[in-house]
C-alpha cells in the first residue's frame, strides 16, 4: 500500500513540476517577447504614457 503511495505521489510531483517549469517558461518567453516588442517606436508610443507625455508641461 505504501509503495503505490509512493508511486501516485511521484508520479503527481512529476506533473506539477512540469507545470511549473512550463510556467517559467512561457513567463520568461512573454518577458523578453514585451521587451523587444516595447524596443518598436509605434508600439512604445501606443503603450507606454509616459513617453508620450515626455516634455509636455503638466497642468495645476
Amino acid at each position: 500500500m505504501a509503495n503505490d503511495f509512493n508511486e501516485r505521489y511521484r508520479r503527481f510531483s512529476r506533473r506539477v513540476e512540469k507545470g511549473i517549469i512550463a510556467l517559467i517558461a512561457i513567463s520568461f518567453i512573454m518577458l523578453t517577447f514585451g521587451e523587444l516588442l516595447i524596443e518598436l517606436e509605434p508600439v512604445r508610443a501606443f503603450f507606454v504614457e509616459t513617453h508620450r507625455l515626455e516634455g509636455v508641461p503638466g497642468q495645476p
